[in-house]
């Protein structure tokens, strides 16, 4: 063999054990999808609602259920429902997620959101949350959508990129926010959170 036949030989071995290193070196994205076919599958319940002035001393009613009636996939769907005759108050489902600790990454969360009518009133936001911290309040959510766009599923997508604490905890959560002064319930279905 000559000499110049073997460093180019050397040179392209190395070549490849450098792109197959690469490949399995990078950091995949995480995928983690829920339809509920199984329960909540540690997704939680939550909400930032006012006073009942009907009922001094609680808040207004607010309930998220895993519910048969209606799915956009499987069997089962999220129902949120509020009274939100107080024009106020976000309820919402929650997750905690590990990721790697001290870094920089980017979480995508989407899900079908269910909506009986279309209109063109603004009666509830669409929301969305991805943090390091737990949510707690109607503050912390970002209003991706209007719930009555359209009568049916639709898909809603929420995007950012956040530095992890020493943990590599990152919330997520999907809900609905009051816009109007009426009782209402959402559908939510086909969760999908994607870190990379």
């Amino acid at each position: 063999m000559k000499l110049g036949f073997k460093i180019y030989f050397v040179i392209g071995i190395l070549i490849i054990i450098s792109v197959v290193a690469v490949w399995y070196f990078y950091s995949r994205p995480i995928v983690y999808g829920e339809s509920f076919e199984e329960g909540f599958a540690n997704w939680e319940a939550d909400a930032d609602v006012p006073p009942d002035p009907n009922n001094p001393g609680h808040p207004v009613a607010w309930d998220v259920s895993r519910v048969a009636s209606l799915a956009n996939s499987g069997q089962y769907s999220v129902e949120l429902y509020i009274d939100g005759r107080q024009d106020d108050g976000t309820v919402w489902i929650e997750k905690k997620i590990s990721a790697k600790n001290n870094s920089q990454i980017q979480v995508k969360v989407s899900f079908e959101f269910y909506s009986e009518h279309e209109s063109f009133n603004v009666i509830a936001g669409v929301c969305a949350y991805v943090g390091i911290s737990n949510p707690e309040a109607e503050a912390n959510f970002t209003v991706i959508g209007h719930a009555n766009e359209v009568a049916g599923w639709k898909r809603y997508t929420h995007e950012t990129t956040l530095h992890t604490g020493s943990s590599g905890e990152v919330w997520v959560a999907v809900g609905i926010t009051v816009s109007w002064e009426t009782e209402m319930t959402y559908n939510i279905d086909d969760v999908k959170v994607t870190i990379s």
